[in-house]
């Protein structure tokens, strides 16, 4: 797979980028604030490639599933998505039409909205890797942290999920769960970051 950062780049860039590449997949991470971008994103490259599949994920999809899907996207990825995606993909690439038995996700079947058993959560979170933070260019924001707050910054997570019950960020994708990481492997993703990109300072989110 490929990452398309549009944090420091523009719709023009990703367009021409889809142009280049004529992925068969586009994954697209959606919330509430990316949702016009989005759905415009969608739009478009369905016009440059009209086989494309696209797979959408998030918190503010969780919630409208139907909404994008009637607005273009192929797939819907609730809730974890490490598993889900990895056993979507393989189906799409294997040419495949029957995505039942992969848990987790919503599409349309002639026309009528299908949205198959919950994935069950991660309970070891420790299994999945560190972050690849080197799909991106971490420098950017590194100097973006430095320019406009005085010191640059990286940030970490040390759990998945959260103990309160509000319906924003966290319980659309983790639903009501907390699972923390293992000091070891928290402690092997600070030394990764230290060594690799040393920032001023790191932000526990």
């Amino acid at each position: 797979n490929e990452i398309f950062d549009s944090t420091f780049s523009d719709k023009k860039s990703l367009i021409s980028y889809l142009t280049d590449k004529q992925p068969k997949i586009l994954a697209v991470y959606t919330n509430l604030m990316t949702k016009l971008n989005v759905l415009d994103v969608i739009e478009q490259a369905k016009v440059l490639s009209p086989g494309i599949k696209i797979i959408l994920g998030g918190p503010d999809v969780t919630y409208n599933t139907r909404d994008y899907l009637d607005n273009g996207a192929d797939f819907i990825v609730i809730g974890e998505g490490e598993n889900t995606i990895h056993e979507l993909v393989d189906a799409i690439l294997s040419n495949k039409d029957d995505f039942t038995a992969i848990n987790g996700i919503a599409y349309l079947d002639e026309g009528e909205e299908v949205k198959t058993k919950p994935r069950i959560k991660v309970r070891e979170v420790d299994e999945l890797p560190i972050p690849n933070r080197d799909g991106i260019d971490i420098s950017k924001y590194l100097k973006a942290w430095k320019d406009f707050h005085g010191e640059s910054a990286l940030n970490v997570s040390t759990q998945r999920g959260c103990p309160y019950t509000c319906k924003w960020c966290s319980t659309a994708v983790y639903g009501q769960s907390y699972r923390r990481r293992s000091v070891e492997k928290v402690v092997m993703d600070l030394n990764e970051i230290n060594d690799k990109y040393n920032p001023d300072t790191i932000w526990f989110v």
